[in-house]
């Protein structure tokens, strides 16, 4: 069978919040079978499950709150543990959201392979797909299929030069979130900056954490995928749907969708109980990466 897996030893960081623009200390620690990602606050002393049912909001980022105390911009970790498979960890921040690093997940990648990962002795329950699952907004739309293991085909499309449509397909496996989708960086547009800071969002934002655009193109340096936008897009799915709490086995179909499709499907899936059911499953041979050669 599958076990559930967790972390060697724990490790740390600092980076400053994306939104908030503060110095947060971040540290990944080794949790118990059954845990589950846990956010903790210790600057409140308050903890907060990586749960849909603690979803806050979704406003250019994922939050989290529980009892007052709240969480932001998660999804980037929460990308890198799922697709490494970390299921329990407890993270540890001293401020109000997770360090936004380099707008990617490759941080955590790193991250998390200092740490080295530990198997623990409990199944791991995957959830399978028994019917699609669908959501719509004006213009967009994200679902869910069945299917015999996590798979992407994602499509965007803005109002600029280098966005006007771009798409992606691919089988999400450790190999192929590790180089193809966690150095994907978080992208936003010039125009848009000063408007976020008037709302308090964006304080840390810098051509260091960023793809920063302007009416023509990127003005910050190279890109590292010359669809890197649409990637990233996937990175922030796989991040979302992590708040379901297990593994999934089912395929992801969106068009133009971001993070509030991304949770509304969430919630319609934990809605539907008859839409899936969980599954102890066999380990399934997978392609490896260097960084992660014991698993």
């Amino acid at each position: 069978m599958a076990y559930r897996r967790t972390l060697r030893q724990a490790v740390h960081c600092t980076g400053v919040g994306l939104h908030s623009g503060l110095q947060i200390h971040l540290g990944l620690l080794p949790a118990p079978a059954g845990h589950g990602i846990r956010f903790v606050r210790t600057d409140l002393g308050s903890e907060i499950p990586a749960c849909i049912e603690y979803l806050d909001g979704v406003d250019y980022a994922t939050t989290l709150r529980r009892d007052g105390a709240s969480v932001g911009t998660v999804e980037h970790l929460l990308s890198a543990l799922y697709a490494i498979g970390v299921d329990d960890v407890r993270v540890e921040v001293d401020g109000p959201e997770v360090p936004i690093l380099d707008g990617s997940s490759a941080p955590f990648v790193l991250l998390l392979h200092q740490a080295g990962l530990r198997t623990l002795p409990l199944e791991r329950e995957v959830i399978v797909l028994l019917e699609p699952v669908e959501v719509r907004a004006t213009g967009k739309w994200a679902r869910l299929v069945p299917a015999p293991a996590f798979s992407v085909s994602y499509e965007i499309s803005f109002e600029h030069p280098l966005l006007r449509r771009q798409s992606l397909e691919l089988d999400l496996t450790l190999e192929s979130f590790v180089e193809q989708i966690a150095p994907a960086r978080t992208f936003g547009f010039l125009s848009e900056v000063e408007a976020l800071r008037r709302q308090g969002l964006a304080k840390g934002g810098s051509v260091d954490n960023a793809i920063v655009l302007d009416e023509s193109g990127v003005v910050n340096g190279e890109l590292r995928f010359e669809d890197e936008f649409v990637r990233h897009k996937v990175l922030d799915a796989v991040g979302d749907l992590a708040l379901l709490g297990h593994p999934l086995r089912a395929r992801l179909e969106a068009h133009r969708a971001g993070h509030a499709l991304h949770v509304g499907l969430v919630r319609a899936l934990v809605a539907r109980l008859e839409s899936w059911m969980l599954v102890r499953p066999r380990p399934a041979a997978r392609p490896a990466h260097a960084l992660f050669a014991e698993l």
